[in-house]
């Protein structure tokens, strides 16, 4: 399978996880406790620009941010509500390079089809080796990501 479905897959595995939890209402009341996350994220000592980050706790909703141009994120619980459950969770984190693939056609007007490429080493998002412990308050969790 090349590395192209497996981002797919992934990604389609992440939304049906996130959707799978937003259930159909409830109030405040059934939410866990949450700990504010912050950090910076840098590859090869540059800043990462555009990448996701997902918080998978042990069980429950993970929480998810999209780097600055800084490299700088902020976990989101749920809509508005700004967060991570609180204890272990795991990390991942993608940085989706879309290009052009020249072998490919759509259509019959031989127009080049774009593809995406994870720039990031799989031990970060498919095979993800990050953990973070979330606690009660404000963390910084800074994650300074290597090519090997």
């Amino acid at each position: 399978m090349d590395l192209f479905y497996k981002n797919r897959m992934l990604h389609l595995a992440l939304l049906a996880l996130c959707v799978s939890f937003t259930g159909c209402g409830g109030g405040l009341n059934d939410q866990p406790d949450l700990g504010l996350v912050t950090g910076t994220i840098t590859f090869e000592g540059s800043p990462l620009s555009g990448a996701s980050v997902t918080f998978m706790p042990d069980s429950g909703r993970p929480a998810t941010a999209t780097t600055d141009a800084a490299g700088n994120y902020e976990l989101v619980y749920i809509r508005d509500t700004k967060g991570c459950k609180i204890g272990h969770n795991k990390v991942v984190i993608t940085s989706v390079v879309e290009g052009v693939n020249e072998m490919e056609a759509e259509g019959d007007d031989g127009a080049p089809a774009e593809s995406t490429k994870e720039k990031l080493p799989a031990k970060y998002n498919t095979d993800t080796e990050l953990e973070a412990d979330v606690k009660a308050g404000e963390n910084t969790i800074n994650f300074d990501l290597k090519k090997s």
